[in-house]
């Protein structure tokens, strides 16, 4: 399954046609997701504590904040996900997991706001050549959409 979803990710788009629902918005993803607890990484945690966060909730990636235990007052500043680690592992740089996760993260967030559309943002997701979007209104951070979330969506794959 996984492999299909790779496929799909890295065949090269070009006037990409899907049929989804107009009427479905981003924000009809977020009902219920715990993105705060789950999603979210504060800039001084290690990449190995980030690792062991992305492994136990099956996730590719984690917004990374200025202060996490101010969630009112915090500040997106990256992303980091499993190719900023597998890019640092491959540069062979030393003891990556002691690293902090604002030492390898992606400084560039793509975000989609809550009334975008389904094809907007896997439009956004093919153009950047990324898996994961932040959902934002003006600078708050609402939650995170997947590549994967859309493709349960629309079908393609299926809940094990």
């Amino acid at each position: 399954m996984v492999y299909s979803c790779l496929y799909l990710y890295y065949t090269p788009f070009i006037n990409l046609k899907i049929t989804m629902s107009k009427s479905k918005k981003v924000k009809h993803y977020l009902a219920g997701q715990r993105y705060w607890e789950v999603f979210v990484i504060d800039k001084e945690e290690t990449v190995g504590h980030a690792c062991e966060l992305m492994d136990k909730n099956r996730i590719g990636a984690l917004i990374v904040v200025d202060k996490k235990t101010d969630v009112e007052h915090s500040h997106v500043i990256g992303i980091v996900t499993e190719r900023d680690i597998v890019k640092t592992i491959s540069h062979h740089l030393d003891n990556i997991e002691d690293r902090t996760v604002d030492q390898i993260m992606t400084n560039s967030v793509v975000s989609t706001t809550p009334d975008a559309t389904s094809e907007e943002a896997v439009n956004l997701m093919v153009e950047n050549q990324i898996r994961h979007l932040a959902v934002m209104e003006e600078d708050i951070l609402l939650g995170v959409i997947s590549m994967r979330d859309l493709f349960y969506s629309l079908n393609y794959l299926s809940k094990e």
